[in-house]
């Protein structure tokens, strides 16, 4: 429920580079808070089991020192292209967030990009992730929506500029969207048009979006109900479809909220958006 000032997201050289930076840097605009860049290696001696027979140690060594003298190279280069829209932005380096002025920090560090994503994560207010090159879960998305604690804000891998002035709040009343709305309020309190939504192809569950708008209400935020039509499409498509159709440029929802299929109206929504959105999307597990 806090303004977030504290953000992470974790870089992998997958491709869209500077358009995920850029991204990132914006939304750490959008708050002006500190953005921490973390830039995972992983040793090869990582993945060579501790049983393993027969693998000479000199051997171990030469691939450590060849990973270790491509990741320089690599890291060298990513950090220059960080440095550059950073002043682009007019966007302070440092390793420490300011009161006065947006803040940034690459972070170089050895392990494994979703263990390190699932510990800082706890220590950090948002967890920006974007969008896999192949649109599907990733180990690192799973470790920041299922273990950091923390709210997740996906992002599409080309997205350069964040803004939310018109929010979808996509409401099925379960414990993950309920979070979700709660640590988007100061998203939505800035926000010139909310609407919840719902499935008309489903009964409410309690509380309903008039209970929810109520709630809102008492935080200062108008939000608007209006319902979408699933029959002829999955939920997910239908939510994203309306979503474009009032061009929102955020969704707020809870992940993984599938237990009981037949209770849930966003029910196994996540995996459909995680692969097809083009909006942003505020996500607690």
């Amino acid at each position: 429920m806090i303004e977030p000032k504290s953000l992470l997201m974790p870089l992998s050289t997958s491709g869209h580079i500077s358009e995920r930076l850029e991204g990132a840097l914006s939304i750490a605009q959008y708050f002006d808070a500190h953005l921490d860049i973390l830039h995972a290696q992983v040793s090869p001696r990582q993945f060579i089991p501790e049983e393993a027979i027969g693998i000479p140690t000199k051997l171990v060594r030469e691939l450590e020192a060849l990973a270790g003298k491509f990741s320089q190279s690599e890291s060298q280069a990513l950090q220059t292209e960080f440095a550059k829209l950073c002043d682009k932005l007019k966007i302070r380096l440092s390793d420490r967030a300011s009161s006065r002025y947006t803040t940034a920090n690459w972070v170089e560090i050895n392990g494994l990009r979703s263990e390190l994503v699932a510990e800082k994560g706890k220590v950090s207010d948002l967890v920006i992730i974007p969008q896999s090159k192949t649109g599907r879960s990733t180990a690192t998305f799973e470790a920041a929506i299922m273990r950091s604690g923390k709210p997740v804000l996906l992002v599409p891998r080309t997205m350069t500029q964040f803004s939310a002035d018109r929010i979808l709040i996509a409401w099925n009343a379960s414990t993950e969207a309920a979070r979700a709305v709660s640590h988007a309020l100061p998203l939505l309190k800035r926000a010139r048009e909310v609407i919840i939504t719902t499935s008309t192809s489903k009964h409410y569950r309690k509380p309903s979006p008039s209970e929810l708008a109520d709630y809102l209400k008492i935080h200062g935020i108008q939000a608007q109900i209006k319902q979408f039509d699933n029959n002829q499409q999955s939920t997910g498509e239908s939510l994203i479809r309306f979503a474009n159709n009032h061009q929102s440029q955020l969704i707020v929802m809870g992940a993984y909220t599938r237990r009981r299929v037949r209770e849930q109206i966003f029910g196994g929504v996540t995996q459909y958006v995680l692969a097809k959105t083009e909006i942003p999307i505020f996500m607690m597990h």
